[in-house]
């Protein structure tokens, strides 16, 4: 039977694959026939087409432990990954076709078919073709481990190709993005294309994905040595930016295609109902509590932490990645209610606001402050709303005014997407020299301090300057900084499992508030007697828990060697409840499966374990 299926499937890739060479004879956008490739035109249409984003996979925000996504949990959260788990045959079949073109690229390079091009424009094409192997072989690596190396092989060879050691493969890799460092220019203006500091950032972080440390800090030191890239000088407005020095390689959406990427693919899911979105898609309680106080302390070991006030006195970070609120355990709470009533409350307060709101989860808050009119409007809150962000919390980076108008551009937004940007070049380039015991002062100044300079800019706080400490210790400030820095940007599942601590992050639960609400769009915001609707048990704990300061979470977390906060006492205090568990199998999830159809046609392929 397992031949059977087997001569189907070989039979019915042959009809696909000459399909797709037929198709791909005349295209105005791509071309990887045999046919093609014969001059300057159809090699850069090639070349175009392999900057696409359909060739560099983005991590989905909600596989990691920084988003509750109240819609569904998926396969990353819950352990169900399987060989047929269509993300992981995807990337794996885009990766290899990108792999096969670029080779046809450089085959025809080589041979001189590209009749009329300069040598300096050879040896740019040359270079973005390797740039291309370089990345598609580190990603493959990453997410796979062992992997086919495809040296221009024929069909035939690739039905009966074994999976060539991940070292081998990495090694080849970085001989690709080797040459490409040698053929690319350091800067390039119009269309977004690789540069030399672009193909030392992947070789960066591939090495550090996979501990090559000494690699890794050579390649970002390189990078670094350019003098091409900075910081952009505020965090928050980067994400907002159409462009930055800061943005190395990166996606840009197109509101006239209705076209974004990554988590701008959908924002109704991560925006406030009062614009019609849902907050799906929101930060974890365990994010609100990974971010540092301003002395750079943990909240479990800063005296600065006041969890009736979560976000005073911390990181400036989480306030420009979580949209800030205000507890009437905040010290201006008085002067924050007279506003609204004055009409002072927008210039006074404006980080509060959100898409022309206030924000403001309290259960009692039946109303909130309308920039447009003045005037208190009905709320979203769980004052007024059974959907309201189940855990109280909506993400504020990346948000610009123009989301409210979502519906006009098919749930999109422009905001580009940071695929690979200069700050994680620094924090790679600190990591690798921790690991290797190297680690100097003017190495954390010229890294982490620099970054977190431009997070406090402008706040009136002096950062708090990380200094030369123990490598244990160390390694928890940089695990803790890159979350803070790189939240939503799909860059932390990836750093998950290379720490080899995602069998903590993804084996515990996910929390959200209890789903009670006051029952009425038109509760008046009172108790008892004056309450001029029933409120449940259940309503009213919400409500002695943010009388009590304990909203969304109550108390102060543990948190771990690898600045894991643990939540679980907060819900034996009933604070929060489980709405997930998530679950990870260390034997087997560090690695994705070989797609099955792949395995079908080549019995020389071996299945990565536990699948």
């Amino acid at each position: 039977m397992k031949k059977l299926h087997k001569k189907i499937l070989v039979m019915t890739m042959a009809v696909g694959l000459t399909a797709c060479a037929d198709l791909d004879l005349n295209p105005l956008s791509e071309g990887s026939s045999e046919n093609w490739y014969h001059d300057a035109t159809e090699i850069e249409m090639a070349l175009n087409d392999l900057w696409r984003p359909d060739f560099f996979p983005i991590d989905g925000i909600d596989w990691d432990d920084d988003v509750l996504n109240r819609g569904a949990s998926n396969e990353i959260t819950i352990g169900t990954v399987t060989s047929q788990w269509k993300t992981s045959v995807s990337r794996w079949n885009v990766l290899y076709k990108a792999i096969a073109r670029a080779n046809k690229i450089v085959n025809a390079l080589d041979k001189g078919s590209a009749s009329g091009l300069r040598e300096a424009k050879v040896n740019q094409y040359k270079g973005e073709a390797y740039f291309m192997l370089g990345f598609a072989y580190g990603e493959l690596t990453a997410y796979y481990g062992d992997c086919i190396l495809n040296n221009n092989m024929s069909l035939n060879e690739a039905y009966h190709a074994a999976r060539s050691p991940k070292e081998k493969v990495l090694e080849y890799a970085y001989e690709c993005f080797d040459k490409a460092i040698e053929y690319l220019p350091a800067t390039i203006t119009g269309q977004l294309r690789p540069t030399k500091g672009a193909a030392l950032g992947f070789k960066a972080r591939f090495a550090l994905f996979h501990q090559d440390w000494q690699t890794a800090a050579d390649a970002a030191k390189q990078c670094m040595d350019l003098n091409v890239y900075e910081l952009h000088d505020n965090y928050l407005n980067l994400f907002k930016a159409d462009k930055s020095k800061e943005l190395m390689f990166y996606f840009k959406g197109n509101l006239a295609l209705k076209k974004g990427f990554g988590l701008f693919t959908d924002i109704r899911n991560t925006i406030i109902r009062k614009v019609s979105g849902t907050a799906g898609k929101s930060p974890s309680l365990e994010l609100l509590c990974a971010y540092t106080c301003i002395d750079g302390l943990p909240i479990d070991e800063s005296p600065l932490y006041n969890p009736k006030d979560p976000f005073a006195n911390r990181d400036p970070r989480l306030a420009m990645t979580i949209q800030p609120y205000k507890t009437k355990y905040s010290e201006d709470y008085a002067e924050y209610e007279a506003s609204k009533k004055d009409g002072t409350f927008p210039e006074k307060y404006p980080d509060y606001v959100m898409l022309g709101y206030e924000y403001n989860p309290s259960p009692y808050a039946n109303k909130v402050y309308e920039v447009a009119t003045g005037k208190m409007v009905l709320s979203n809150s769980k004052a007024s709303n059974q959907h309201a962000a189940y855990n109280g919390l909506v993400i504020r980076k990346f948000v610009k005014e123009e989301w409210k108008d979502y519906n006009k551009y098919g749930g999109v937004s422009d905001n580009c997407h940071p695929y690979l940007r200069y700050a994680e070049v620094l924090m790679t380039y600190l990591e690798a020299k921790n690991e290797m015991g190297t680690c100097t002062q003017e190495d954390l100044d010229k890294t982490i301090n620099l970054i977190r300079e431009r997070a406090y800019r402008n706040t009136g706080i002096d950062y708090p300057r990380v200094k030369v400490a123990s490598q244990a210790a160390l390694r928890r400030i940089i695990r803790m900084d890159r979350r803070a820095e790189f939240t939503f940007e799909s860059v932390r599942y990836r750093d998950l499992l290379r720490w080899r601590v995602a069998e903590k992050s993804h084996n515990k639960s996910m929390y959200y508030l209890d789903r009670a609400w006051s029952g009425s769009t038109n509760w008046n915001g009172l108790t008892g007697s004056e309450s001029n609707t029933q409120l449940s048990d259940e309503f009213m704990k919400l409500l002695k828990n943010w009388d009590e300061g304990n909203y969304p979470i109550g108390g102060i977390p543990d948190i771990d060697e690898d600045g894991l906060p643990d939540l679980s006492p907060m819900e034996e205090a009933g604070y929060i409840v489980t709405f997930y568990k998530m679950s990870f199998d260390p034997k087997k999830n560090y690695l994705w499966p070989i797609p099955a159809d792949d395995l079908l046609v080549n019995d020389q392929l071996e299945q990565n374990p536990g699948y």
